[in-house]
């Protein structure tokens, strides 16, 4: 089974490449002839009104939509780094390692604070408790809970507040120190000031991973993201620096949809 490649020093070149990728469920197809370029260590929105393909390309990245009765693949690529992640070759596992995912809806498991960080290593075989023990306080640390928790590792995850518990599931995905952070509009169910401390945890992580981000937040895709694509009924309107996109955008469908015409 083919393994993820190694991390290239070349910075400029396509990173995830999307290649007139079609995909449906069923019969009902939700994304037509997408073409993006994710680049390394770039902040990347996806917008665009509910409905519009973007959960659908998230998860197409790490394959999480295996697990969906009749989702498929039609036709076209995603590759990172020139593997095509649905090469029968590849391994799903070792892909799933490397491009961590963050939902919408924080759900850490019904365990320890500790073992919620830790999951991953166990599940990859993991049991060294100084290894553990380590990428533990490390994964904490990268999203910011360590000082807040680590006199209670051994209490319940589910005793922790919204944005704590969203950030755990952060720890938990970086614990395995993936390339790649998938995020599923993940500030929409926190209040405001979770919200800012995901917003503040998301910039110092900025340069550590590549973040590809569904987000219905415009002001939120603006204060975060590098880059930002408009989604528009399964197909990608366009994809360009995020100041361009909010300040001169090429397309009358983005002017629209930004300015809240088009919902």
């Amino acid at each position: 089974m083919t393994e993820m490649p190694v991390q290239s020093a070349n910075h400029d070149a396509a990173f995830i490449q999307v290649e007139k990728f079609n995909y449906a469920y069923a019969d009902h197809q939700v994304l037509f002839n997408v073409d993006l370029n994710f680049h390394r260590e770039d902040i990347t929105a996806l917008i665009g009104p509910s409905g519009c393909g973007k959960s659908t390309l998230l998860r197409s990245i790490n394959r999480i939509n295996d697990l969906v009765d009749n989702a498929r693949v039609v036709s076209g690529s995603i590759k990172i780094e020139g593997v095509n992640l649905y090469s029968p070759e590849v391994d799903v596992i070792s892909l799933r390692r490397n491009v961590g995912m963050v939902f919408q809806k924080y759900n850490p498991f019904p365990r320890s604070i500790f073992e919620n960080a830790v999951y991953g290593l166990r599940v990859a075989g993991v049991k060294d408790k100084h290894d553990l023990a380590e990428a533990a306080e490390r994964s904490l640390r990268l999203a910011a809970l360590w000082d807040e928790v680590k006199d209670r590792l051994h209490e319940s995850a589910v005793g922790l507040s919204g944005g704590q518990q969203q950030r755990l599931c952060i720890a938990r995905a970086v614990a395995l120190q993936p390339r790649i952070l998938l995020m599923d509009e993940p500030c929409a169910a926190l209040d405001p000031i979770a919200t800012a401390r995901i917003e503040d945890l998301i910039a110092q992580l900025r340069g550590k991973f590549t973040f590809v981000i569904v987000t219905h937040n415009m002001e939120q895709a603006k204060r975060i993201a590098d880059k930002t694509a408009f989604f528009y009924k399964g197909k990608v309107i366009e994809c360009d620096d995020t100041m361009t996109i909010f300040g001169n955008p090429a397309d009358k469908l983005t002017e629209s949809y930004i300015t809240g015409r088009l919902t």
